[in-house]
């Protein structure tokens, strides 16, 4: 069954336009939905593990990967109970003329909540016009890597509130919303190039502590240094070594959430040394441990 679709336009003529932001932290278990919103959502899952339905689309999503839905769409998001899910909780237009936020009393009424029987109805499908490719969908789940630096400036300015912050929260969305089409046009054989780097893949994946070298990755897949590593930035969109360092950060947020200190998890997270721990971290988060533990709502 096809739900409806919705031609944005031109991506460059769009002026979107954020209504809300958070971070948000499920117990085990916590279920959101099944509702419908009254705007566009993305979800980008920070750690753990969540289990979200689409219309009759249903998958689990993991760390660095995405969720988008429009208007009208029933959905549900599961915190999974072996891996309750934090996320990125962004809610926004892609065309509007005020750039200014949404109030949270308009946007919680917006909010229609529905039976399970309609939960897996046709959902709203997204596309926009770029000038000389065409009309790209925007399909309802899919990794983004370079998200989350964006996503940690969304939710900085929106925090912040400062003058002319509407205005600012406008141009990083724009930036945001430009890396997903571009993610979608340089897509096409994504999936044949993940393959070719699945060894390395793993092990970063099954040994976060690890300091790898790219020789040693690129050996695991057969190629060398060099071959291997124009490969692995054309599947991830990132270098092998930017890519272990956010992995590596993931997993110190996953930490960080799940231990009552932070000592805790650096130990765990692979750091014999809390001060290169705590400066690394806001090195490449933007923020201290602390800050990330305390920046946890819940929409």
């Amino acid at each position: 069954m096809n739900g409806r679709h919705l031609d944005l336009g031109e991506l460059s003529l769009l002026q979107p336009t954020v209504h809300y932001i958070c971070l948000t932290r499920g117990r085990p278990n916590r279920v959101w939905g099944p509702r419908a919103i009254p705007d566009c959502h993305l979800v980008y899952v920070v750690s753990g593990l969540a289990k979200l339905s689409i219309g009759e689309e249903e998958r689990i999503v993991p760390p660095g990967h995405c969720a988008f839905y429009g208007v009208d769409s029933v959905t549900q998001i599961l915190s999974t109970e072996e891996e309750p899910v934090t996320y990125y909780s962004l809610h926004f237009e892609w065309n509007t003329p005020s750039p200014t936020p949404m109030s949270l009393p308009q946007l919680l009424s917006g909010i229609r909540y529905t039976s399970a029987s309609q939960l897996y109805g046709p959902a709203t499908s997204y596309s926009v016009r770029v000038p000389g490719y065409g009309s790209v969908n925007i399909p309802h789940f899919f990794p983004f890597p370079g998200a989350e630096p964006l996503l940690l400036q969304l939710l900085r300015e929106y925090d912040a509130k400062e003058p002319g912050y509407d205005f600012v929260l406008r141009g990083l969305l724009g930036r945001l919303l430009a890396a997903l089409v571009r993610l979608q046009l340089g897509n096409t054989s994504h999936g044949e190039l993940a393959k070719k780097i699945a060894p390395a893949l793993k092990a970063i994946e099954k040994h976060p502590e690890t300091d790898w070298s790219t020789a040693a990755l690129a050996e695991m897949c057969g190629y060398n240094a060099n071959y291997f590593t124009g490969v692995f930035k054309a599947a991830t969109g990132t270098s092998p070594k930017s890519y272990i360092i956010a992995n590596r950060m993931r997993r110190a947020k996953k930490l960080l959430l799940e231990e009552d200190t932070i000592e805790k998890a650096a130990r765990k997270a692979g750091y014999s040394s809390l001060h290169y721990f705590c400066r690394h971290f806001k090195a490449e988060t933007g923020q201290t441990p602390t800050q990330f533990k305390k920046q946890l709502f819940d929409l």
